[in-house]
């Protein structure tokens, strides 16, 4: 079977294409979001989404959330006494949402199509790949996420028109301009900002929060968390009403903040402008005006927040549209291209096109005064070229006698390869003739897969050098992805029917830790009423028990929304 999955910074989801359309997959716990947290519960076994964002800011040092946001590189995370990096982290995300596709639908899993931020690097789209393999997936599509939006958008309507595409998840943001027309769907252009998102928000209002109580330490990863909690709490209620307030108790005195709708746009100011410069530059690379657009899509939880589109309508001059769960788009889209890959008869008529997010070049000498300059930046593909694409340049030698071309590989904007990113290198040797005599074609080809291949070919001799950009660096070899396999298979995970029931403790206790007097007494005595039935392992007996904590855990989070 063939699934689609988003794997969000804040949350993940996963779908299917089944009976003409596509279906998202509810999880365990009957939703159809999966929050995307790692945790270690008090014996040391690993809790994935739900049980462990309950768990997410009462116990920091044994929950990790945010991680996205690091594939590609060689951050560790520390998790108790265990180390992950960011690819590890995500395959146990992964392996979460195919168990959840296999107990739903009764059959094996082993290949997916992954959403990215269209914005992600080439090194970072590898990493997604590798937290695939790691997951036990095959992955056969990397697919940008405002693509897969408008995906999900655009089936509903065959009719020739322009999107742009507005994806602000927890923690990236991404702009794309579609075109669609005669069952054609073509990205335009692509551009964005992997450091901006929800979290961005919720700490410019968590430092304002500070801000208010000098004599609060900004160090206590502790009191952080809780303050993350209120302010995540305030921009929900904010969402309907124009002013929340917020307490805390510290030291034995009630901290008390007032946020009003204009005070979160004060502290949200900076990253609402950062959302200009990527649809500026989308729309400059499609060579469209804002006017020709004629569908402005909002995609992502960030999207949520009225705030966030009272900022996209006022840069367009008009509202734009949500008729899809926000967050649930991408993960749709994923579906249908899931259905595409598998060319269902329900999606005959529909092409779809992409783009290339960045510039991937050689390094180059340039002439200057008597001599040369190196480190220069010579693009062969440009973004937002469609891909699959394959592009040649020439170059030649520079020196007397010169033996050997050395090809760097690099991919960014910068004019300078020091402003760029480094993906590989290959020397040539050359018959040693005065300078320039010798000349050499390098051809890049770049596939749907996320594959560069460059090859290189001596046009005096015919001799050819071929480099596959696959290992990159802050990727994993493949030795080190064998070791985490081992160590991934190993970790110690409860069977899927205990994860529910930990949720369940875990979550009644985020409750009980925030409560007070008779209410905490009573959440305390349905928690020792159900641990106990848990410990008999007796299966009628859990399955009851469950119902009546269901029903308190219920009860709560309404009072506590």
């Amino acid at each position: 079977m063939l699934i689609g999955i988003d794997l969000g910074t804040s949350n993940s989801a996963v779908s299917i294409w089944q009976d003409g359309q596509a279906v998202l997959i509810p999880n365990a716990y009957g939703h159809n979001l999966t929050p995307s947290v790692i945790g270690l519960d008090d014996n040391g076994h690993i809790l994935v989404g739900a049980p462990a964002h309950a768990r997410l800011f009462t116990h920091p040092g044994l929950t990790l959330s945010s991680f996205k946001r690091f594939m590609g590189t060689d951050h560790n995370f520390r998790l108790g006494q265990q180390s992950f990096r960011a690819e590890e982290l995500s395959a146990l995300l992964l392996r979460s949402l195919k168990a959840d596709v296999e107990q739903h639908c009764g059959c094996r899993v082993e290949r997916a199509i992954i959403t990215v931020p269209a914005y992600f690097n080439d090194i970072q789209r590898k990493a997604v790949k590798t937290a695939g393999e790691l997951a036990g997936l095959h992955v056969e599509r990397l697919l940008n996420e405002p693509t897969a939006a408008s995906l999900a958008y655009g089936l509903a309507n065959q009719q020739e028109q322009k999107f742009l595409v507005f994806d602000l998840g927890g923690g990236t943001f991404d702009v794309s301009i579609i075109d669609m027309f005669e069952g054609v769907i073509e990205v335009r252009a692509s551009s964005g900002d992997v450091f901006l998102g929800g979290d961005d928000f919720t700490r410019s209002l968590v430092s304002w929060m500070l801000a208010q109580f000098p004599q609060l330490d900004q160090e206590d990863t502790g009191l952080h968390g809780r303050l993350v909690t209120l302010a995540e709490r305030a921009k929900r209620q904010l969402t309907a009403q124009e002013s929340t307030v917020v307490s805390y108790q510290h030291e034995g005195e009630t901290l008390s903040w007032t946020i009003t709708t204009e005070i979160l746009a004060q502290c949200c100011e900076s990253a609402l402008e950062r959302m200009k410069k990527p649809v500026i530059q989308a729309l400059r690379d499609a060579k469209f005006s804002a006017d020709q657009v004629d569908h402005i899509v909002l995609v992502g939880g960030a999207m949520r927040m009225p705030l966030v589109r009272q900022a996209v309508a006022r840069l367009f001059g008009r509202f734009p549209r949500c008729d899809l769960q926000p967050d649930e788009a991408v993960a749709l889209g994923a579906g249908i291209q899931a259905g595409l890959a598998m060319q269902d008869q329900a999606l005959d008529d529909i092409v779809l096109t992409d783009v290339m997010p960045f510039t991937l070049g050689i390094e180059i000498a340039r002439r200057k005064g008597e001599g040369y300059e190196t480190g220069h930046f010579m693009p062969l593909i440009e973004r937002n070229s469609f891909v699959p694409v394959s592009r040649v340049e020439s170059v030649r030698t520079i020196t007397d006698q010169q033996k050997m071309l050395e090809f760097s590989i690099y991919q960014g904007e910068g004019r300078r390869v020091s402003d760029n990113i480094l993906l590989g290198s290959l020397s040539l040797d050359v018959p040693p003739r005065p300078a320039g005599e010798i000349t050499a074609d390098v051809r890049f080809t770049y596939t749907l897969d996320g594959i560069l291949e460059v090859e290189c070919k001596i046009d005096h001799s015919g001799e050819m050098q071929k480099l596959v950009i696959e290992k990159s660096p802050g990727s994993l070899t493949p030795e080190q992805i064998s070791a985490s396999l081992l160590r991934l298979e190993n970790i110690k995970q409860h069977p899927r029917e205990q994860l529910v029931n930990r949720q369940l403790v875990a979550e009644a206790n985020a409750f009980y830790e925030q409560s007070l007097g008779e209410q905490r007494q009573y959440i305390a005595d349905h928690l020792y009423r159900f641990e106990s039935v848990l410990d008999t392992q007796d299966a009628r007996q859990i399955a009851e028990a469950r119902k009546e904590i269901e029903g308190l855990v219920a009860y709560l989070r309404k009072e506590w929304e």
